[in-house]
């Protein structure tokens, strides 16, 4: 049993904690999470666990099933409205009224346009008592990428990024090669292993001939994952023999350019096709950059959730000052820069930008280093 002040709260809260185990697996549906209560005891819970699996309302009753417990009578508690249409799996709605659910506590309403508070309808003509609004909040919260990809068609924005404590992005070549510590670098991956894609600019495919993979140690789920790779080529300047695309076999990798380029450089794009690499075409904004609007919306026509972007300096300002970023997370090191080398180092100091834009972080320790996160985006 629970002890509580708010009992729909504190179900609700599980049923959340429950929907974040889904991160990187469901996308692009959303995370949900259920609990099912009998008075003030949890008799059966479930979550979303994959793309193209059952939903999490379903995982709740095969739950109650596998213990032998009866659900009719009980209450859900879930994290958002279920489905009422039929998609890779059958709506939710239909399960719920035949295991004789008698009420269901909803955090929120489904964004998607094929449920919108049509399920809600179907629960209450089925005679089943509806609750909204429970923690819509903390909902709201932990699926904006979703949201967002419903109702903008454009995928959640995280620009990512490693600095000195002094705001560096990078150290003097006698260095050591890494700013952040091991610890924090697996981190990253994590992260990577949470995304469709990640982004950097040609200069720095150029200056570190990087692979962008996934290389997560932690977990099966993280190791398998391989997020494509995109790099931003308004001149469609890459080198053939660079690493990236070298590696096109491991997870695709797309150079977006813009549509002029693609007219000058044909030979080029020929060259990077036989490499299994996708040269996209897109249009130029008003400095003759790949726009990244056309950018972020061709990504969510691919069903893209979330987009990594981890660089350099000008690619990272250029998302956040133009207002593409929706969280920003910061790795700090306790390293600094001799100010004898400052000048021919990027620079993208964070603690500017609070300035500006009046922005307050959460943050945690990761080793020697900190963590800095921002949301930009409700």
């Amino acid at each position: 049993m629970l002890a509580m002040e708010d009992p729909h709260e504190q179900f609700m809260m599980l049923a959340l904690q429950y929907a974040q185990e889904g991160r990187g697996a469901v996308e692009p549906n959303p995370m949900a999470g259920v609990v099912i209560v009998r008075g003030d005891n949890v008799i059966a819970s479930g979550y979303h666990q994959k793309f193209g699996g059952p939903h999490a309302e379903r995982m709740a009753l095969a739950d109650a099933d596998r213990k032998g417990v009866s659900v009719r009578g009980a209450t859900m508690y879930v994290t958002l409205e279920p489905c009422c249409h039929y998609g890779k799996t059958p709506p939710c709605t239909a399960a719920i009224i035949s295991a004789g659910i008698r009420r269901v506590v909803i955090a929120m309403e489904d964004p998607d346009e094929r449920v919108a508070g049509r399920g809600i309808q179907q629960l209450l003509s089925a005679r089943v008592k509806v609750t909204l609004g429970f923690c819509e909040d903390e909902a709201r919260a932990l699926m904006a990428p979703y949201v967002k990809f419903k109702t903008k068609r454009q995928p959640w924005v995280i620009c990512k990024w490693a600095q000195t404590s002094d705001g560096y992005l990078a150290l003097p070549s006698e260095q050591d090669r890494w700013i952040t510590s091991e610890e924090a670098r697996e981190h990253v991956h994590l992260l990577r292993g949470r995304c469709d894609g990640i982004l950097v600019g040609v200069e720095t495919i150029v200056a570190d001939d990087p692979l962008l993979t996934n290389r997560a140690k932690w977990t099966a789920t993280t190791e398998a994952r391989q997020p494509s790779r995109i790099v931003l080529d308004s001149n469609l300047s890459i080198r053939v023999d660079c690493r990236l695309v070298g590696s096109s076999d491991v997870s695709p990798v797309i150079i977006a350019t813009t549509l002029a380029a693609t007219r000058r450089h044909r030979a080029h794009m020929g060259t990077l096709s036989q490499l299994d690499v996708e040269v996209l075409g897109l249009p130029a904004d008003r400095g003759g950059r790949v726009d990244l609007s056309a950018l972020l919306n061709d990504l969510g026509r691919r069903q893209w959730t979330y987009l990594l972007v981890e660089g350099g300096a000008q690619v990272l300002r250029s998302f956040i000052e133009g207002g593409f970023a929706d969280e920003l997370e910061v790795y700090i090191s306790p390293k600094t820069v001799d100010e004898a080398d400052d000048e021919s180092l990027p620079h993208l100091d964070v603690a500017a930008m609070e300035e500006v834009a009046s922005l307050t972080p959460t943050e945690e320790t990761i080793g020697p280093d900190r963590l800095l996160h921002y949301r930009l985006s409700d």
